[in-house]
């Protein structure tokens, strides 16, 4: 199934670029197309953007984060956190104001995984992984608008997910500190998401 959804992020992502026509009446500066970095907490991505119209751009990306290293403190008990994730995403965003084409709309979807491991004092291990897919994205942008030469954008969002699957590899077994980490707000259904993107329309 996951094979399956990411080929079909592929084509479609190959059938948009291949697609010329696009609306009239462009200012002389409208760019058809964008690549972008973009950095946020799960981690850098690549993004290429095909822009319709003024109004709506589909943008395609492949991200990850190879490794991330943090303290945290759950239900009484310190934890080192290491964090990892590989994905890719087809957003498409809109911008509802003719007079404020820096201001967007976004959805979208993620396909991959967030793998997160914690380790505490005592030698125990647990993890936090996100697996199931695809998972759903929504929020809003500034910035980043359809036109030539230097771009940059700030998004503010959240991903929808089935939530995490959440147990213990190693230690003593403790079921409180597995449901702490479950309760916990960095291991939610609903993530908060913050993104900065810098790229180049053509």
């Amino acid at each position: 199934m996951k094979f399956r959804l990411l080929a079909s992020l592929v084509s479609l992502s190959l059938t948009l670029v291949g697609t010329s026509a696009f609306a009239d009446d462009h200012p002389s500066n409208f760019a058809q197309y964008s690549v972008s970095m973009s950095g946020s907490p799960f981690g850098g991505s690549f993004n290429f953007g095909y822009n319709a119209s003024e109004k709506t751009t589909y943008l395609f990306s492949l991200g990850g984060l190879p490794g991330l290293e943090m303290d945290q403190e759950i239900g009484g008990t310190d934890y080192t956190v290491d964090s990892s994730s590989a994905w890719m995403g087809a957003f498409v965003q809109h911008r509802p104001f003719d007079g404020a084409k820096w201001f967007r709309l976004a959805a979208g979807i993620g396909i991959g995984s967030i793998e997160n491991e914690l380790k505490d004092d005592a030698g125990n291990t647990f993890v936090a992984d996100y697996n199931d897919n695809p998972v759903g994205y929504t929020g809003i942008g500034f910035g980043f608008e359809p036109v030539a030469g230097f771009i940059w954008g700030v998004d503010l969002g959240l991903l929808f997910g089935a939530g995490p699957d959440v147990g213990q590899t190693a230690g003593t077994p403790d079921l409180d500190a597995v449901n702490d980490i479950a309760d916990h707000f960095l291991f939610g259904t609903v993530l908060p998401n913050i993104q900065v993107s810098l790229g180049w329309g053509f």
